[in-house]
C-alpha cells in the first residue's frame, strides 16, 4: 500500500506531500490542476523512463520519495534477491527516492541502498499496477495477449510452462551437441581428416612447455658469439697485463695489515682486501671458462633456427603461445575422439532427442489444454463483467492459433477479440473497440484479475473516460470492489464513481508573484459533498446538487 507521496519540482509541482489511506482514494479537482502530475510522479519514482520536460522550470533538481506498507510476498522475495533486504530481516516500510538533475544526472535509493532503474522499474511493478488511457496501447496488442491470459490461469498453468521451457531447453541443448558432432556423414568426415592433421602436426612437433623462450635465449647467444669472444679476449688481455702485479701489492698490503690486526677496523679493512683479490681471480677464471664454452656451429645454428621458426608458426596457427597450443592439442584430440565414436554418440542423442519431442508435444498439448479452459473461463467474466457495464450486447471470444512448430511457450498464438453490438462480426480489439469500450474492457480485466495480483496499490487514471448515466454507478461499484484486495487510487471526473470514495483529495491550481503551481487538500465530509455537487450542478452549487451528492455518497455506502 501507498503511504505517502512527496513530489519537489515536477511540473506544476513544487513541493506537495500526499499521505493516502486505505480503501478508495479519489483525487478531484479541474482539469490541468496537476491530477496527472501526481500519476507522472509516481511513476517516475517506481522507475519510468525519465521525461526531462517535467522538471519544474528554473529548478535544477526534482525529488519525489514514495512510501509503500504492508509489503507482499513478492515484493518481500525482490528484495532478498537483490541484497536489498535479509531473509530474516523485517520489513514494516519500504522508501523509495530517485533524483533528476538538470545535467541529466539521477540517484535512486531504496531503502537508503543506492540501486539502479532497472531494478527500481522491476521492483515497481510488484508494488503497484497503473491504468492509464496509455495502457490501450499495450491492450490492443495481441502479441501481449498470451500473457494476460497465462497470468490469468495461476500456479497450475505456471507449473505446466516451466517444464515446458526446461524441456525445451533441453531440446535446445541436445540438438547442440549433434551439431557439435559435425552434422552429416560427410561433414564429419571432412572434419576428423581436418583435426587429423592438426594432431598429427603438433604431436610431430613435440612440443615443450618454455622451449621458445630458450630456444630464443641460444639463438641470441650464438648470434652474439663472435662479439663476446672479441670482449673476453680484451678483457683477459688486460687483466693478464695487469692483475699480477695488482695481485702482488694486494697480498703485500694484506700482510702488513695482518700486523696490525689488533685494531677491529684495520682488520676488517684487511679482509676487504683478500675478498677483492679472490674476486678478481674468480673473475679471470670466469671469463676463461665462458670463452672455452663459446663456439659458432652452423649446423646447429641452421637446426636451431627451424626449430624456432616451426614453433613460431604452430602458435600463431593455433593459440599464440606452445602452452595455448598445447591446450588447443587436447581440445581437438578429444573432438577427434569424439568424432570417431560419432555414429554411436549421435544414434544416442537422437533417441534421447525423441523422447524430449515427444515430451515437449504432451506438455505443449496440456498447457494447450489448460489455457483453453483458462479462456472459457475468461470469456465467461469478462462477458459478465461488461454487461454489468452497460455492455449488454458484449461477445467476447479469445482466438487460438497453433503455431508451426513448438517453442518455449508452446504452440499457441491468442488474441482477444469481441463485438460490442450485436450482430456486429467479432474483431480484434484495434479494430473494433472505441476508447469508452477499452475503458470498460481494463476495467473488466482488473476487476477479474484483482484476486490473483500481487500488487498492493491499483491506479485509475480517467478510467471513467466515455462513461455516463447509471454505468458510472456500475464502474464505481466495480472500482470499490478491488479494495478488498489492494488500495486504490483514482482521478474521476464522474460524481457516480467518486461517491464510492474513502479518502478524497482535491487538487488545485495557485499563483504567487513569480508562479503557478499544483497544491492538493484531502476533503472533509462537507467538503466532498460541495466538490461531488459540483461535479453533477457545474460551479453554482445548488442546495438540490448538494441532496443529490449525498444521497449518492449514502447509496454508495449501502
Amino acid at each position: 500500500m501507498l503511504e505517502l507521496l512527496s513530489i519537489k519540482n515536477v511540473a506544476l509541482i513544487k513541493d506537495l506531500t500526499i499521505e493516502f489511506g486505505k480503501g478508495f482514494n479519489v483525487l478531484m479537482g479541474e482539469t490541468g490542476a496537476g491530477k496527472s502530475i501526481i500519476f507522472d510522479s509516481l511513476n517516475f519514482v517506481l522507475g519510468a523512463k525519465v521525461d526531462k520536460s517535467l522538471l519544474r522550470t528554473g529548478e535544477s533538481q526534482m525529488k519525489v520519495d514514495a512510501v509503500f506498507s504492508s509489503l507482499n510476498t513478492q515484493t518481500k522475495d525482490f528484495l532478498i534477491d537483490h541484497g536489498l533486504l535479509e531473509e530474516d530481516e523485517e520489513c514494516q516500510q519500504l522508501l523509495l527516492s530517485r533524483v533528476f538533475n538538470a545535467d541529466g544526472k539521477s540517484t535512486i535509493r531504496i531503502n537508503g541502498q543506492l540501486s539502479t532503474s532497472s531494478i527500481l522499474k522491476s521492483l515497481g511493478e510488484s508494488l503497484v499496477d497503473s491504468y492509464s488511457q496509455h495502457e490501450n496501447v499495450t491492450l490492443l496488442k495481441s502479441k501481449n495477449h498470451l500473457a494476460m491470459l497465462d497470468k490469468f490461469g495461476g500456479e497450475k498453468l505456471l507449473e505446466i510452462k516451466n517444464k515446458l521451457f526446461d524441456s525445451y531447453q533441453v531440446l535446445n541443448d541436445l540438438k547442440k551437441k549433434i551439431d557439435a558432432l559435425g552434422g552429416d556423414t560427410f561433414e564429419r568426415e571432412r572434419t576428423k581428416s581436418l583435426l587429423e592433421y592438426q594432431i598429427r602436426e603438433i604431436e610431430d612437433a613435440e612440443l615443450k612447455s618454455g622451449e621458445d623462450e630458450e630456444l630464443k635465449e641460444k639463438l641470441h647467444l650464438m648470434n652474439s658469439a663472435e662479439k663476446i669472444n672479441e670482449g673476453i679476449s680484451a678483457s683477459e688481455r688486460l687483466l693478464e697485463e695487469n692483475t699480477s702485479s695488482v695481485l702482488d701489492s694486494l697480498q703485500e698490503v694484506e700482510s702488513i695489515l695482518s700486523s696490525l690486526n689488533t685494531f677491529s677496523k684495520i682488520e676488517e679493512c684487511k679482509n676487504r682486501l683478500t675478498s677483492v683479490r679472490y674476486e678478481i681471480e674468480d673473475i679471470s677464471e670466469t671469463l676463461k671458462d665462458i670463452q672455452n664454452e663459446m663456439s659458432f656451429d652452423e649446423r646447429e645454428y641452421e637446426a636451431l633456427d627451424r626449430r624456432y621458426d616451426n614453433i613460431k608458426l604452430l602458435t600463431k596457427k593455433y593459440g599464440g603461445s606452445i602452452e595455448k597450443v598445447l591446450e588447443y592439442f587436447n581440445e581437438i584430440k578429444s573432438k577427434y575422439n569424439d568424432l570417431a565414436d560419432a555414429d554411436y554418440l549421435i544414434e544416442k542423442l537422437e533417441r534421447e532427442k525423441s523422447v524430449i519431442e515427444k515430451q515437449l508435444e504432451s506438455l505443449a498439448n496440456e498447457l494447450s489444454a489448460k489455457r483453453k479452459a483458462t479462456a472459457k473461463e475468461i470469456e465467461d467474466k469478462i462477458v459478465s463483467e461488461l454487461k454489468q457495464l452497460g455492455m449488454k450486447s458484449i461477445v467476447f471470444k479469445v482466438n487460438f492459433e497453433k503455431l508451426s512448430s513448438i517453442t518455449s511457450n508452446g504452440y499457441d498464438d491468442v488474441e482477444f477479440v469481441f463485438s460490442a453490438n450485436k450482430g456486429q462480426e467479432v474483431k480484434a480489439l484495434a479494430k473494433t473497440a472505441s476508447g469508452g469500450e477499452l475503458s470498460r474492457f481494463m476495467l473488466a480485466l482488473k476487476n477479474i484479475f484483482a484476486e490473483i495480483g500481487n500488487t498492493g496499490t491499483l491506479v485509475f487514471d480517467e478510467i471513467d473516460t466515455g462513461i455516463s448515466g447509471e454505468t458510472g454507478n456500475v464502474v464505481g461499484q466495480k472500482i470499490n470492489n478491488l479494495t478488498s484486495f489492494a488500495q486504490v487510487i483514482c482521478v474521476t471526473h464522474l460524481p457516480q464513481v467518486a461517491s464510492f470514495g474513502d479518502n478524497f483529495f482535491f487538487v488545485s491550481k495557485a499563483e504567487d508573484v513569480n508562479s503557478t503551481y499544483t497544491q492538493i487538500k484531502e476533503l472533509s465530509s462537507d467538503e466532498i459533498n460541495y466538490q461531488i455537487a459540483r461535479m453533477i450542478g457545474g460551479d453554482n452549487v445548488s442546495e438540490l446538487a448538494l441532496k443529490h451528492a449525498k444521497e449518492m455518497r449514502a447509496k454508495a455506502g449501502k
